[in-house]
């Protein structure tokens, strides 16, 4: 089986460095997360040199919670007849790797795991395998969640679910490059009767 190495880790791009990755018409049109989202993916794709991964992988616990509040705020207000394409688009949990698909102009594997606070590690551990199996050769896997007003305000009506606002974006790839950080050996899963189920990543140090 191959090894698999991460050769690159993003977390939350400052605003100020938004204008490098993505022109200000584009931005326009995007919610927060979206923009933070696509901005980490793409910073990773540059750091580790890989222009168009094999795969896109994102783990999100909740989605773009900013479209969805906006969305059943209009449906509230306005009746099941309110016209809001744009939000209902952006309010899917798949929004987000879609996006960077897009984007990049990306055909290959596309995919989004939304299990509570492990929903990165299901994706990581699906990159890994393909991977390790041959199936591809470099992988993007994304971490992604925002907090809004309402969440806060109302945190009963989301199951007590510990999100945070985060984007983060790893590059993954069977060759280690010139700088690779480690090598990914393993994620562990782990499900206890009574507990949310909780991972473990298992990397070793090069």
């Amino acid at each position: 089986m191959n090894k698999v190495y991460v050769t690159a880790i993003v977390k939350d791009v400052p605003a100020e460095e938004y204008g490098h990755y993505l022109p200000p018409m584009k931005a326009r049109r995007m919610g927060k997360l979206q923009k933070r989202a696509l901005v980490t993916a793409l910073k990773a794709m540059e750091i580790s040199g890989v222009g168009e991964p094999d795969a896109i992988l994102n783990g999100t616990a909740m989605g773009c919670m900013e479209n969805t509040v906006q969305l059943l705020n209009g449906l509230q207000a306005e009746g099941e007849e309110v016209n809001m394409p744009t939000c209902f688009m952006q309010s899917t949990h798949n929004t987000v790797a879609s996006m960077i698909a897009i984007y990049t102009k990306n055909h290959g594997y596309n995919t989004t795991y939304s299990h509570r606070t492990i929903s990165f590690e299901l994706a990581l551990q699906d990159a890994l395998m393909r991977l390790r199996t041959g199936r591809i050769r470099t992988a993007l896997v994304c971490a992604n969640d925002e907090l809004t007003e309402l969440q806060q305000q109302q945190p009963r009506f989301f199951g007590q679910l510990e999100v945070q606002d985060r984007s983060e974006a790893w590059m993954l790839s069977v060759e280690p490059g010139e700088h690779p950080l480690y090598e990914l050996e393993n994620v562990q899963i782990i499900h206890e009767k009574g507990q949310e189920d909780h991972a473990i990543i298992h990397k070793k140090p090069l």
